[in-house]
């Protein structure tokens, strides 16, 4: 490979006694901003499935086993469960929906009933309790206790299905009532808006389960996860089934995963514009230049040193475009934070990250698989776009072009 095709390469975008031209620096920025948006969007996607794949494993536990029934005798179901291999903790639960009432004010949360011996072993439930005066009752969010005006140590009338269907046989069953314990916040909004948490036998209570509960939550090696399921399901009857988390949100999380597909299809069309405005830059160049390249030819140069001299100009380009967009993206993603609360109140509403994508904070995760993959696609779109001039400047004829003034 000659040298001094390199060097002419950046003799034509760099000229002597200028910094460059017009259409070399906005043909750099036109790549910089396509690989920069490219880099923040899949980085913040990548923060947001991260995220929410986190958070799905805490609340659910990465196995569950559901009934289509309720399950006597649990706890002989969970000895049963600790002797399988790779399953590295086990605990019962209750759930289902309540009338709660304070006051006049009546709210139908979901409600969850947790085994306080056990929970510790499948979730972090302790990372989520805000605060806990000891008393037996429930947790409760902070947007139930504005919404009902509970704090901590005060007490509301829990109403079960049983209760509401108790009516219609004409026989009164009196409302529990179930003082708070405390608070608790998982950054869930979906499980911080409208989700109590009971201890179990509070709601087995509520609703007449007895010795019953409506499945299991499972803490099992990552390794075995699939395996465990299937060997689990191999013997659990046929009105249980254990599901991974993955299995439980699937639909959720492949809406996630054709968004960012999506996401990266749409927005690499920046990038295809680049890459046209450096096709027309490369070959008003050819027109322009015709007269050298004409001599080139005629002092020996092949006509593939020809296309090679354009096909580096391009590829200077592009390399430095994908610089100054990482470097860019780098930046926008430091500050990202700062930069949403700054549009917070001007452009976005008031709390519109927790509101409508459940979380506090914008996320971002640097995926190099992905950034490997903008690398790639901005290399050959801006090389691919440099063939048409290239071919153009193969076609001059050497006796034409030395005649051109």
């Amino acid at each position: 490979m000659h040298f001094w095709i390199w060097k002419l390469a950046l003799r034509y975008l760099f000229p002597k006694h200028r910094r460059g031209t017009f259409f070399t620096w906005t043909s750099i920025v036109g790549i910089a901003a396509g690989v920069m948006i490219l880099c923040v969007v899949l980085s913040i996607m990548n923060g947001f499935d991260e995220n929410i794949e986190t958070k799905l494993v805490q609340i659910n536990g990465k196995v569950k086993i559901l009934s289509q029934k309720p399950i006597r005798n649990y706890t002989e179901w969970m000895q049963r469960l600790r002797l399988q291999a790779h399953i590295l903790g086990v605990s019962p639960f209750v759930q289902g929906v309540a009338l709660v009432q304070k006051e006049g004010r009546v709210i139908f949360p979901k409600c969850f009933g947790f085994d306080k011996k056990t929970v510790g072993e499948v979730l972090p439930f302790s990372k989520f309790i805000l605060s806990d005066n000891g008393t037996y009752g429930a947790f409760i969010p902070k947007t139930v206790a504005r919404e009902l005006g509970l704090a901590t140590g005060d007490t509301f009338d829990l109403y079960s299905p049983l209760a509401l269907e108790s009516i219609k046989n004409e026989v009164m069953i009196l409302p529990q009532e179930i003082p708070v314990a405390g608070y608790f916040k998982t950054d869930w909004a979906e499980i911080d808006r409208d989700t109590i948490f009971f201890p179990m036998e509070l709601l087995q209570e509520a609703y007449g389960m007895e010795d019953m509960v409506h499945g299991f939550s499972l803490n099992v090696d990552d390794r075995y996860l699939r395996s465990v399921c299937e060997d689990l399901n191999a013997w659990l009857p046929s009105n249980m089934h254990a599901y991974t988390w993955y299995e439980l949100n699937e639909d959720f999380l492949h809406v996630l995963k054709m968004e960012k597909a999506m996401s990266f299809f749409v927005l690499l069309f920046i990038v295809l514009v680049a890459a046209i405005t450096i096709s027309s830059g490369l070959m008003t160049s050819v027109v322009r230049k015709q007269r050298e390249i004409s001599l080139f030819l005629h002092w020996g140069a092949s006509r593939l040193q020809i296309v090679r001299l354009f096909c580096f100009q391009s590829l200077i380009l592009s390399m430095l475009g994908i610089v100054l967009g990482l470097t860019t993206a780098s930046m926008v993603l430091h500050f990202r934070n700062a930069i949403v609360q700054f549009l917070t109140g001007w452009f976005l509403p008031k709390d519109a990250l927790w509101n409508f994508y459940n979380f506090e904070q914008l996320p971002a995760v640097w995926c190099w698989k992905d950034i490997a993959l903008i690398l790639a696609f901005s290399l050959i779109i801006t090389l691919l776009a440099s063939l048409l001039p290239a071919w153009k400047a193969t076609r001059t004829s050497i006796i034409k072009g030395l005649r051109r003034e």
